[in-house]
């Protein structure tokens, strides 16, 4: 994993502070990375640069330990019955169009997806998609939230969130959207 750095990021000041964004290839995708940092102060370029600076080196250190730990995600996904969660909602009615020329398939936007889905199709359709978190002046960083997305869209428009530990291991927060 390539590491983020200060220049790779736009800043945007909004209503509550200011917003970091850029993209990082992580677990071999490419994700979009989002900093808030929450401050009723203006603030210099310069300065943002250095809260951002010191907050990288938290957040590289933790993405390229959780880079290791893509089999210990797919464990607790697993052991959450998301993937058979996955199946039940591609065939719910607003999941997936049964296709009634092929047994136990559906479609979602032209897909094909057969059920029950299998471990290797549901791990295959993960889209890292987002990760985010909170940054503060001295380097602190909230935990890490990541958004799973999948294609084709099992959960309908839902992600599953969860967090990357400061050891680089996962948890899970839940369905999200």
């Amino acid at each position: 994993m390539e590491k983020l750095r200060v220049d790779d990021f736009e800043i945007e000041e909004n209503d509550w502070g200011y917003y970091f964004t850029s993209c990082i290839d992580f677990l071999g995708q490419k994700s979009e990375v989002l900093l808030n940092y929450d401050t009723e102060e203006e603030v210099s370029e310069s300065e943002l640069k250095n809260i951002l600076n010191k907050s990288l080196e938290k957040i590289n250190t933790i993405l390229e330990k959780a880079e290791k730990n893509k089999a210990q995600l797919m464990e607790l996904l697993k052991g959450g019955d998301y993937i058979n969660l996955a199946t039940k909602w591609v065939k719910w009615e607003e999941g997936g169009i049964k296709d009634d020329k092929e047994e136990n398939c559906y479609l979602i936007n032209g897909t094909k997806v057969y059920t029950p889905i299998t471990e290797e199709d549901f791990e295959k359709s993960m889209n890292f998609t987002e990760i985010a978190t909170d940054i503060y002046l001295d380097g602190e960083i909230e935990l890490l939230s990541v958004s799973l997305t999948f294609e084709p869209d099992y959960f309908v428009g839902h992600c599953i969130e969860c967090y990357i530990e400061e050891d680089g291991s996962f948890s899970i927060n839940g369905l999200a959207g």
